[in-house]
């Protein structure tokens, strides 16, 4: 309203200016209706700047992205008016920032805190930010699946260790493009007890059906044997199938054992101790071109272990070691360090496309075999609720590395090596 009161005030002070000068009045009264015109004009000049001014003070605060700093009232109605719009602009404004910044931050730490592993990349699909849970299971075997996908695409991965892990690649819409993004989902439980409750179901099905059927036959052969002794040929013959049948059924106890495994009773134990303990035994299954021996690298802790369990497991990986090496001169090495106890072989190693099935039900390298080795040490493991993995490293050596659960003791104790 200021300006058009001004407008009007310049306008009526020319008007009387001009009709003074016209018709010869005291030149004071021209010179002070100019004066009064051009007062007016000034007037309404800074009526009409100052919303101007005020547009420009807002316009370099969002600039400079200044969303806490308002505009302060001139005393101009117009120009009071853009202040308020301003100042109720900026208010929402820093509400929304606010917003956004408390929600990304929220995001981001509920992304950190997620198992899930996840990885944003750029607009040329490198990936610039993750978060802890992917850096962990970040592999070369993830990457190569990772890089194989399209978005809304995924594949289930195993790598050298009983994870299972499920690569899904998607995308979002950022600034009006598309950028990538990974997710990383351990499947491994969920695997593992339909893997486990279709092994039970399959070898307890084959064990009772093979044990009623050999049953009976086994009794006739014997019946048979008996008839025909006077018969060498015969004889011999029956009792081939005889000791086949028995063959048939400790082939399924082998499985059998496994279904049946007990709980683990753990007990505080020494790593060093409990692997020493073992070395004799092992020593035995290793045939005269194997060295076996038993390095402890420092303190080692007290931990959780089931000690009749384990000897299980350490047969099994010996005698895996002691198979893949054959025939060459070969070493195995039992080291113990902290909680980890690992079983290291000069053996020819574990392809790439091998490393993936490891401890899967019926899976083996050497044929013919029943595959129970690494079922049984990955069932033992998983009731120690421990961590452990199998795998050929850049030097050639495979290594079985088994981490248990900390007890509370840590203490110094010494090795014994043996040859």
């Amino acid at each position: 309203m200021t300006k058009y009161i001004w407008t009007a005030l310049t306008a009526v002070a020319i008007v009387v200016a001009a009709v003074v000068a016209i018709i010869g009045i005291s030149p004071v009264w021209t010179i002070a209706a100019a004066a009064v015109a051009l007062l007016s004009l000034a007037m309404l000049v800074r009526s009409l700047m100052l919303p101007l001014r005020t547009i420009r003070n807002g316009m370099d605060l969002l600039r400079g992205q200044d969303f806490a700093s308002t505009l302060r009232k001139v005393g101009q109605s117009d120009a009071d008016e853009m202040v308020e719009l301003y100042n109720a602009l900026i208010g929402n404004m820093k509400a929304e920032r606010l917003k956004n910044i408390e929600q990304a931050d929220f995001l981001g730490k509920l992304i950190d805190a997620s198992p899930m592993g996840i990885a944003i990349c750029d607009f040329d699909g490198r990936i610039i930010e993750a978060n802890s849970s992917f850096r962990r299971m970040e592999t070369a075997t993830v990457a190569a699946a990772l890089d194989s996908l399209a978005p809304g695409q995924n594949v289930t991965v195993r790598q050298g260790d009983p994870q299972v892990l499920r690569c899904i690649c998607g995308y979002f819409m950022d600034r009006g493009f598309r950028r990538t993004f990974y997710m990383v989902e351990r499947l491994t439980d969920e695997v593992i007890k339909a893997e486990t409750a279709v092994f039970n179901k399959i070898v307890r099905t084959m064990s009772h059906e093979v044990n009623n059927t050999m049953g009976g036959v086994v009794s006739v052969l014997e019946t048979l044997a008996d008839i025909h002794a006077a018969e060498p040929d015969v004889r011999q013959t029956l009792d081939s199938c005889v000791e086949s049948c028995k063959a048939l059924g400790e082939f399924m106890s082998g499985y059998s054992s496994v279904v049946k495994l007990p709980d683990a009773s753990l007990k505080p134990v020494m790593p060093a101790d409990m692997v020493a303990g073992e070395l004799p035994f092992l020593q035995k299954l290793c045939p005269a071109n194997i060295n076996i021996v038993v390095e402890c690298r420092g303190a080692t802790e007290t931990v959780l272990a089931d000690s009749a369990l384990m000897h299980r497991v350490f047969t099994n990986a010996v005698k895996n070691a002691v198979e893949s090496i054959g025939t060459r001169p070969g070493r195995i090495v039992l080291s113990v360090e902290g909680r980890r106890v690992e079983i290291a072989d000069n053996g020819p190693g574990i392809s790439s496309a091998d490393a993936g099935a490891l401890f899967t039900p019926f899976f083996s390298t050497k044929h013919p075999d029943r595959g129970l080795g690494l079922m049984l040490i990955a069932d033992i493991m998983r009731k120690h609720k421990a961590e452990f993995g199998l795998a050929t490293g850049e030097d050639g050596i495979t290594r079985l590395s088994l981490v248990f659960p900390p007890a509370s003791a840590v203490v110094n104790t010494d090795c014994q090596e043996g040859n």
